[in-house]
């Protein structure tokens, strides 16, 4: 039952969003929040951790407020919950008068393989965040006393939080708790939790839009469901049993400083190497597991955590950007959306569909959404408004290295959580070890996949392998739900491991090539595992590969150096070329 201060401010929204609605010609103007901006130094403010937010009780307050407002608000507005969540993917129709196009490929808006991903998902967020803004401007008002000052100026500094797995993987406490315990305008008070799920209004959802599927059963959002039940609980200690063993940290390293700065590679996974989007795929995939909603494209943006992992993504993304200031997207070809045809060549200038920046319905693209202060937000690694470009580089990339480097060189300053030291050393110039995947991601007939990767025995129950000792990689493929004509497109991704410190905790010296060949053709292994957790058969991707290959390594000499990687690949065939799918020729 929502509480009764609640229900006024949510008749008050709805009257807000309705007359903005009937005030604009036909168009959203997505601008983020606009207050809470230093006039003088221009700082903007922090999208901060949740679990820095959740310490900052007025903000912590107006967040929770929100959120559940925001969920309770009428489907049919277009800055609902459900609708703004329904871009994403389902219920497949349109959104602030953009419609699709001919024939599209896929009934979301969302790009993904797409060289649009990191820039697409950002009007996005902004557009999340100024619905939140604004409701907590209204909440914020209902306060009094001595407290009316400090919640308005919590509501001006209010933006949304990101969940940092990388340096801290477990999901936090405030995400999985059913109800939490507030300051309302009322007094400390205890509500339902509005981060632990989303409750769709309508149960059954309409077999229209929403056609009957694994999830149909659930009348809210899951999270690796323990049984596909009406009352199902999420497993919320098998899924941070993954995530801690995801090897996220180093996972998170690799995308950010081994592109050698190229934006392609680090956005998506159709381009060689490791990208942020790989990565969060694999978050998705541990929060879904085999039939929660994170796991299905159409569905994850229901779920709130959601919009935490993704505001994550955006973080990184910035941190990216502000390591590589000068470079560019190359041109792509789109493998298509609602609104995007198939076999677009994306560019800087390619519209962001279905997100506009004025009333009168100009369209974002990549290039006017590039930069976070577009939308009046920042980061805390971030303060890009006080400092050179140069210095801003060098600022960013100390703390990269601080929070994530996997070798423990730079984070003596604090517990080393995510990895083991190893013997590598600051400056030391010495040889990288990487295995390579690439896979076409319709192979296994449009069904979400995973590569299993192994260094040493592999169990007999494929259940298992998910937190096996001997897992050492995982590449969670998650095919768009495909509506066109068959035959599938032909989308082929990318993905990549460090294998260097799994050697080195092996007792093998890295540094002769003999030695790590001859181990690595009796331990490194891999297998297909599909949605229901059963075996794949390996035959059956025609277009799977996997590669070993090394490369020169100099780490860093100093906390704000990048670590170098050598560009060329030497790729050891003799390691895969008698397995299935092996890499069986050395050309680079």
């Amino acid at each position: 039952m929502i509480p009764t201060y609640l229900v006024a401010l949510l008749s008050l929204v709805n009257i807000t969003t309705a007359a903005t609605a009937a005030s604009r010609t036909a168009y959203v103007s997505i601008t983020g929040s606009k207050t809470g901006t230093n006039t003088q130094t221009k700082a903007r403010p922090f999208r901060r951790n949740i679990l820095d937010l959740q310490q900052d009780a007025p903000s912590w307050a107006l967040y929770i407020q929100c959120l559940t407002t925001m969920q309770n608000v009428d489907e049919n507005d277009p800055l609902s919950w459900f609708q703004i969540a329904g871009i994403h993917g389902r219920p497949y129709s349109t959104w602030n008068n953009v419609g699709p196009t001919q024939n599209p490929f896929y009934g979301g808006y969302c790009t993904h393989s797409s060289v649009l991903f990191t820039t697409w998902h950002r009007p996005y967020l902004a557009l999340f965040e100024q619905v939140l803004a604004q409701c907590a401007q209204n909440v914020a008002k209902q306060y009094t006393g001595s407290n009316a000052a400090t919640y308005q100026a919590a509501a001006d500094k209010l933006r949304m939080p990101y969940w940092d797995w990388a340096s801290d993987p477990k999901m936090p406490d405030s995400v999985s708790l059913a109800s939490t315990q507030i300051n309302t305008p009322n007094g400390l008070t205890t509500v339902r939790n509005p981060l632990f799920s989303y409750r769709f209004k309508r149960y059954p959802l309409n077999t229209s839009p929403f056609p009957p599927t694994s999830l149909s059963v659930f009348p809210q959002t899951v999270r690796s469901p323990i049984t596909n039940t009406f009352d199902a609980v999420s497993d919320v200690g098998g899924i941070n049993e993954l995530l801690v063993s995801g090897g996220l940290m180093q996972r998170t390293y690799d995308t950010l400083t081994k592109g050698q700065g190229s934006y392609n590679g680090f956005s998506d996974g159709t381009t060689q190497g490791p990208s942020i989007e790989n990565v969060h795929n694999n978050i998705h995939g541990y929060l879904g597991g085999n039939n929660g909603h994170m796991s299905f494209l159409d569905y994850s943006a229901f779920d709130p955590i959601f919009w935490l992992h993704h505001t994550n993504v955006d973080r990184l993304f910035a941190m990216w950007q502000a390591i590589n200031p000068t470079s560019q997207m190359t041109p792509a070809l789109e493998p298509g959306t609602y609104s995007l045809p198939r076999n677009n060549l994306d560019t800087l200038q390619t519209p962001l569909y279905p997100f506009t920046s004025t009333i009168a319905g100009q369209l974002y693209t990549s290039a006017s959404a590039l930069m976070t202060a577009k939308f009046n937000y920042a980061y805390p690694e971030i303060e890009d408004w006080n400092q050179s470009v140069d210095q801003l580089k060098t600022n960013v990339t100390a703390q990269i290295n601080r929070l994530y480097d996997p070798n423990g060189i730079w984070q003596n300053t604090r517990p080393l959580r995510a990895a083991k030291r190893t013997a590598l050393k600051a400056g030391a110039v010495t040889r990288a070890w990487s295995v390579a995947v690439k896979v076409a991601k319709f192979d296994l007939d449009g069904e979400m996949f995973r590569i299993r990767l192994f260094l040493g025995d592999i169990p007999a129950e494929s259940k298992a392998w998910g937190l096996c000792k001997t897992l050492f990689g995982t590449m969670t493929i998650m095919p768009e739900p495909f509506d066109g004509p068959k035959p599938f497109p032909n989308t082929t991704v990318h993905d990549e491991w460090s294998l260097t410190n799994s050697i080195i905790a092996a007792g093998i010296d890295h540094t002769k090539t003999e030695d790590v060949v001859e181990y690595l053709k009796k331990n490194l292994d891999w297998r297909v595992q599909k949605r229901d957790n059963s075996i794949g058969d390996l035959k059956a991707l025609e277009t799977l590969q996997v590669s070993v290959f090394d490369q020169t390594f100099e780490l860093p000499s100093e906390v704000t150096d990048l670590p170098k990687y050598g560009q060329e690949h030497n790729y050891h065939v003799e390691v895969t070329k008698d397995k299935p799918c092996g890499r069986t020729n050395s050309d680079a």
